[in-house]
């Protein structure tokens, strides 16, 4: 017996979405059938693929060298079956991305992607930092985008972008545009959660000066920090490409502090491992369009 599609097709599919219920529904076959296909892979390999944690399944470390292999394949097939435009592309491609890439810059160049490609099919995962490195390092995503650092032994960056965080507060607060590391130090703040890169990066800023800030609320929705700032529950700080739209409806202020809090973005890719065609066209194209919203 060989290896077949399918069951390629249904290994990656349970990689991306944990379970073999929703891989069968993904690829249209029953669960039964899946679950076979699964097991005839295994049996071929000589090797389980998935070990179970909690209610989902997890890739093994071994067969996480099949994967972009895996998907390798299945992408060729797609091109063949395209092979009317040589320049087309088809199949999926998924993606990680921290909150602010995720939100702010990614939808545009999933869509410029879409229309030189109208038969890609996107996944995007958005999550904290930590999120986006899990998924890389699970093989549940073939390229991450994140803000500030990762050292990771076994993935692969390269700076894509130059981003700014900024420190603001509600409109309605009466308080000097200037702010000292005493006001710093004294101030409420409103932030990410733990894990976030945003956060890490302030955190870092001020550790000199402030050994910790005064957190009263943590967050994981960027959208939930806007909204507690504007109620005045103390400073937020944020990407500048986050809080346009509550800056020019005039419901936020930016402050100048001692603060130097730039930051590179980061196009994430797991390290020896080759990428599909569809993950570096899409890498080459973000580098082409290096586009960050206006304020």
């Amino acid at each position: 017996m060989r290896i077949t599609l399918r069951q390629l097709q249904i290994f990656e599919a349970v990689v991306h979405t944990g379970s073999v219920t929703a891989a069968a529904e993904m690829v249209s076959i029953s669960q039964p059938a899946a679950s076979q296909a699964l097991r005839e892979l295994e049996a071929l390999l000589g090797r389980p693929l998935f070990r179970r944690h909690g209610k989902r399944l997890q890739i093994t470390p071994q067969a996480r060298h099949l994967l972009p292999q895996a998907r390798a394949v299945l992408s060729q097939i797609e091109q063949i079956e395209s092979m009317g435009n040589e320049d087309e592309l088809s199949g999926s491609l998924h993606l990680a991305a921290s909150v602010s890439v995720g939100n702010y810059l990614l939808p545009k160049q999933m869509s410029l992607f879409k229309r030189q490609h109208p038969n890609i099919r996107f996944n995007l995962d958005i999550g904290n930092t930590q999120s986006v490195i899990q998924q890389l390092l699970t093989g549940k995503a073939e390229v991450g985008f994140i803000e500030g650092y990762c050292q990771h032994a076994e993935l692969m960056t390269q700076v894509w972008l130059k981003d700014e965080l900024v420190v603001f507060g509600s409109a309605e607060e009466d308080r000097p545009e200037n702010l000292s590391w005493e006001d710093l130090k004294e101030a409420s703040w409103v932030m990410r959660e733990s894990g976030s890169g945003t956060r890490n990066i302030l955190e870092q800023a001020t550790a000199a000066h402030i050994p910790q800030l005064n957190v009263v609320l943590s967050l994981a929705h960027m959208e939930a920090v806007k909204q507690a700032v504007i109620h005045q529950m103390g400073f937020g700080c944020l990407s500048r490409m986050a809080i346009s739209q509550e800056l020019n409806s005039g419901l936020i202020r930016l402050y100048q502090t001692p603060l130097e809090l730039n930051r590179n973005l980061l196009i994430v890719t797991p390290k020896n491992t080759a990428l599909t065609q569809n993950a570096q066209r899409f890498i080459d194209l973000c580098r082409a369009v290096p586009v960050l919203p206006s304020i």
